[in-house]
């Protein structure tokens, strides 16, 4: 787990560049769902380094005794042995399979995991709030190096580098459950402190864009609304833990190295 201290920062996309005569506002996502910026504070807390993988989650199926997504659980052939594999994140799980597994561990550790709100998990992926397109060691998708190409079969976690505070995976390898529900206006009404979404809906969020996405698709602003009780190949999550000290087995990233390493790529909000 990463250790993501708290603090402050404008959560939702942003206009980036400045606006030309007759061109259209340059924002890092085109839905209107993901507007306007507004301003959040987090408690510190921790989020999973890696999505949680084939390997983690058939543990944790076989110790409860849940059937393994399998073939017959996926209800397709085409290909599946080239995705499931024990490095790579698991898929095809509903968002309560998802949010199940988290609260497993808690229940094993005695530390309260969940799955991370959706301002933890911006939080996290702009290494703290920092005004970054994507969740890569430079805040930029530099295709080959720190962003996959288009995949058909998707990447084992970690296969690029991580963002400055040691997170992997952010941007383009599977989109990711969080913990709210989904509402289009949200934003123009989200309270300040600990926003943990609407208090009920019909579709949850998705975070992070997959390894079958355009870099467009797969900014740190982009939110998709999505069924519940959706089981798709692109589709995975990560955990968090909701303890506000680390815990011991926690990388603690240097906020001064993360400042350093983002420093000459950020994008703050351009002056009009």
């Amino acid at each position: 787990m990463v250790f993501v201290k708290g603090g402050s920062f404008m959560m939702g996309d942003y206009i980036h560049v400045p606006i030309k005569k007759g061109r259209s506002p340059a924002y890092w996502s085109r839905h209107w769902d993901s507007k306007p910026a507004h301003k959040v504070a987090l408690d510190s807390f921790h989020i999973g380094k890696y999505e949680v993988t084939f390997r983690e989650y058939d543990i944790y199926s076989k110790a409860n005794n849940i059937p393994l997504i399998d073939e017959k659980y996926i209800g397709r052939t085409e290909g599946f042995a080239k995705y499931r594999k024990p490095d790579k994140p698991v898929a095809e799980v509903s968002w309560q399979e998802a949010r199940d597994y988290c609260h497993w561990l808690g229940r094993l550790t005695d530390l309260p995991f969940d799955l991370p709100t959706e301002a933890q998990w911006e939080y996290a992926a702009r290494s703290r709030g920092r005004y970054v397109g994507f969740a890569t060691d430079t805040g930029l998708a530099d295709i080959g190096r720190n962003f996959p190409p288009f995949e058909r079969y998707g990447h084992p976690v970690g296969t690029y580098p991580p963002n400055p505070l040691g997170i992997y995976d952010m941007s383009a390898n599977v989109d990711e459950w969080v913990l709210d529900w989904y509402a289009e206006d949200y934003y123009q009404h989200s309270p300040e402190r600990n926003p943990k979404g609407p208090e009920s809906g019909t579709k949850k969020v998705t975070r992070g864009g997959s390894y079958r996405e355009s870099p467009e698709g797969s900014t740190v602003y982009n939110r998709r609304p999505t069924k519940p009780d959706m089981r798709v190949y692109t589709l995975g999550f990560r955990c968090a833990i909701n303890q506000s000290t680390p815990i011991p087995q926690a990388h603690i990233p240097d906020d001064a190295e993360v400042e350093k390493a983002l420093a000459p790529y950020l994008k703050p909000p351009a002056k009009q």
